[in-house]
């Protein structure tokens, strides 16, 4: 699995590690710019000063302030910290894009999607310590109550996580399914400091996500998050974060990544309960015994 150096993540090489923390305090324009390096690193260490400046609808000038803000001199200074870190990674999801551009009629099968798929998991494997997962999961144990956020798609990825994990957790329940975000406030009204917020956003984020993931931290919560990337407005919020790429050549965004954390978090909550086989066993038990036919309902073979 590629890497920057010393097994570490994108996200943890100096330039990026220098971009998620000032990004929050810069003026806008410049924002959009440390914004698209953030979510695009391998895409950005390619990108000339005016195709940058293209990408992130800025200009040159903003994108030569960013570095100097980041004491790198300039634009070329930038570039080369970043080519210097991300050298040895290659994008699959750029290249796919790249290579469906340059096709006639621009066709997207089941092998692109694959391919695509297959990149963002990578990507996820790279940009994600495992010290980091261990956490996640450590929290999600320890909880006395989950609370599981996300609106627009990302509902339906938390209240997949609440459903998953409710039988291996004292208690988990997707506050964002019926009712809006007017609802899903009453329900996190309850929520203390023995408690977890798992957040889930990717762009465009919710607002509401953010403002009541801060609420959450406010009342002393440990909130988690998953997004895509340190561009993310969760990201300053939540104590431990995991990154879930989202890039997709063709659709807005791409759920992959997210799916697999999920899973990976469930199965790493399962494997700490020590009833969690026995638990797994009933509960396959009781569901068969509502699908399986008796015998004497069962057609007559011919």
């Amino acid at each position: 699995m590629p890497t920057t150096s010393n097994n570490a993540t994108v996200y943890a090489a100096p330039v990026m590690r220098k971009l998620a923390q000032i990004v929050g305090d810069l003026q806008p324009s410049l924002r959009k710019v440390a914004d698209f390096i953030l979510r695009h690193p391998l895409k950005a260490a390619t990108l000339t000063i005016e195709e940058l400046a293209r990408e992130t609808a800025t200009s040159p000038a903003a994108v030569n302030r960013l570095a100097k803000v980041m004491d790198l001199g300039g634009f070329s200074g930038m570039k080369a910290e970043l080519v210097a870190t991300l050298q040895q990674m290659v994008s699959p999801v750029d290249k796919l894009r790249n290579e469906l551009a340059q096709r006639p009629d621009g066709a997207f099968g089941l092998h692109e999607q694959l391919q695509s798929a297959s990149g963002n998991l990578v990507t996820a494997g790279t940009n994600n310590h495992a010290e980091n997962f261990e956490a996640f999961v450590n929290c999600l144990t320890r909880a006395r109550k989950i609370y599981v956020l996300g609106f627009g798609i990302s509902a339906y990825l938390a209240g997949l996580a609440a459903s998953t994990l409710m039988p291996f957790c004292a208690d988990a329940t997707a506050i964002s399914m019926e009712g809006g975000n007017e609802n899903a406030a009453y329900r996190l009204a309850a929520i203390t400091d023995q408690d977890v917020l798992l957040a889930i956003a990717l762009p465009r984020y919710s607002l509401d996500t953010t403002q009541l993931a801060r609420f959450a931290s406010e009342r002393g919560a440990t909130v988690l998050a998953i997004t895509d990337s340190p561009a993310s407005p969760l990201t300053p919020i939540a104590r431990h974060v995991l990154f879930a790429p989202a890039d997709h050549p063709v659709l807005t965004s791409s759920n992959i990544a997210v799916l697999a954390l999920i899973e990976g978090l469930v199965a790493g909550v399962m494997t700490r309960n020590k009833e969690a086989v026995k638990l797994a066993t009933e509960l396959t038990e009781s569901v068969m015994s509502y699908l399986h036919m008796p015998d004497s309902h069962k057609p007559a073979r011919k």
